[in-house]
């Protein structure tokens, strides 16, 4: 699966990404911090969902759902924070278009957490995922041309590791995998 996270404290984007690689294997993930890193990131790349923390500097969780929104309205958000100071901030941040809300605490069992979230945006939401994955490919596809010289020019050395470090796919994996048959 491919991620998109925003956060603006380093140490949370590892623990994030700890957890990720707990339900996906070899999950694609690229961290933003800012509004502009997100407007930047969802033009040059499609993630199956976007995660982000409710509070960040100079933006919050509901600016990053109306940006996403606004650039790609298939890619689901889902907002993991540490605290939240306003319980129907959570009711409004469905209703601006969240799929889901948790809190990071404990972090040792968020990928627990979000695995039936992710199993069920999957399984309800296939008609989008396949609408994400059809504009990737396109997007890779017109990508390539442009890369064509480069990567003929250099090669790409790193064939041989990618084959080696593969690792078993989780059962979210087989999940996208039956849909994307």
């Amino acid at each position: 699966m491919n991620f998109l996270i925003v956060e603006d404290l380093v140490s949370d984007t590892f623990l994030l990404q700890r957890q990720l690689k707990k339900i996906s294997v070899n999950p694609e993930i690229r961290f933003v911090d800012s509004e502009i890193s997100l407007i930047n990131a969802l033009k040059t790349y499609i993630p199956d969902m976007v995660i982000t923390d409710f509070k960040l500097i100079g933006m919050n969780a509901f600016d990053v759902i109306r940006i996403s929104k606004n650039y790609n309205d298939n890619i689901p958000i889902v907002v993991i924070t540490g605290n939240l100071k306003y319980e129907g901030d959570k009711d409004e941040l469905l209703k601006s278009g969240a799929e889901g809300f948790f809190l990071k605490e404990p972090i040792n069992t968020l990928n627990e957490r979000l695995l039936p979230l992710f199993e069920t945006i999957i399984a309800n939401s296939q008609d989008k995922m396949d609408r994400i994955d059809r504009q990737r490919r396109k997007y890779d596809s017109s990508k390539s041309h442009s890369d064509f010289l480069r990567e003929y020019t250099f090669g790409d050395d790193n064939e041989d590791e990618d084959t080696e470090n593969q690792k078993e796919p989780t059962i979210l994996d087989k999940i996208m995998n039956l849909f994307r048959k």
